[in-house]
């Protein structure tokens, strides 16, 4: 055990946001409710005595910290790629980004604040999938971003941990742009040599032309463990050219009954179910998980 003076230096307590902190329009998490949790967990880690050395994060949950854009560019339709970079060229050597898979960032720009899930990260930079919408003022705001603008970050934010080989299997459930909550989990499990967990991607869009990270996914077909399909809910051109290589193609929406058939192959005592999309969505692949036996369950919201 070391001494509450030594803790004091290793463990801070969590510093408190002044109450204009919160801009008021909703976001999820606020940043008063983060402080809090962080607090009520310090609390505990004096309680007990329990040190931990912080890491020296380039963001953090409870403060917005400045990135400029560092490039973007288009993924697929109606989808975009926008790297965003620390803004200060000169950090120290133990300042890194650190985000774990399936955690996600607040991004925000003036009054106008929108939570995404990083897909890559390196020491100081990120990289976000974003699907503009034709009334997403948030999306259309970021689809029209230049070089060096500027926007700010904090977080991560996210409670799920996942151990190796802790299942023999992982089935992911996801539709349009909650495939960003996987994927990256996804290319960790598959590029890990000590890993045997077998990874079945299933997720759903409108179109083939809709898809982004095609080539990601591809490349993560080429993984023996690592297994992808997609749903595409509009009608399959005879003739045209529709095939990916290395990726299932399925016509049709993702529907009870195909997620009933992806699960009955598959052992619910063994195996983790991860489920990213709408909230009607979620709740029903929730449901015919159950309904099948499955109680290894995790939601992205």
């Amino acid at each position: 055990m070391i001494s509450n003076k030594d803790e004091d230096i290793y463990d801070k307590r969590p510093e408190t946001p002044p109450e204009e902190s919160c801009c008021g329009s909703g976001c999820n998490p606020c940043i008063l409710d983060i402080h809090q949790k962080l607090l009520k967990q310090w609390e505990e880690r004096r309680k007990n005595n329990i040190i931990i050395k912080p890491m020296t994060n380039l963001i953090s949950p409870t403060s917005f910290n400045s990135f400029i854009v560092s490039d973007i560019y288009e993924a697929s339709e109606n989808y975009i790629f926008i790297r965003l970079e620390y803004k200060e060229s000169n950090i120290d050597n133990d300042m890194s980004l650190y985000i774990i898979p399936g955690q996600h960032i607040i991004l925000r720009f003036d009054s106008m604040s929108k939570a995404y899930t990083p897909i890559s990260w390196s020491n100081k930079n990120l990289l976000l999938l974003v699907k503009v919408y034709p009334s997403g003022k948030f999306s259309q705001l970021l689809n029209s971003a230049k070089k060096d603008d500027e926007f700010e970050i904090r977080g991560p934010y996210g409670d799920f941990r996942y151990e190796y080989n802790s299942f023999q299997e992982i089935i992911m459930f996801c539709i349009g742009s909650g495939i960003t909550a996987v994927y990256s989990l996804a290319k960790v499990i598959v590029e890990n040599e000590i890993e045997e967990t077998r990874i079945n991607l299933i997720a759903g869009f409108r179109s083939i032309l809709c898809v982004p990270m095609k080539k990601e996914l591809q490349y993560l077909s080429d993984y023996w463990n690592f297994v992808c399909t997609l749903h595409i809910s509009e009608n399959l051109i005879s003739g045209s050219n529709q095939n990916i290589h290395g990726i299932n193609i399925e016509n049709g929406r993702l529907t009870k009954q195909s997620i009933y058939n992806y699960l009955r192959s598959g052992k619910p005592e063994t195996t983790l179910i991860l489920i990213c999309g709408t909230n009607e969505f979620n709740q029903s692949v929730e449901q015919w998980s159950r309904e099948n036996n499955y109680s290894h369950i995790h939601i992205f919201k």
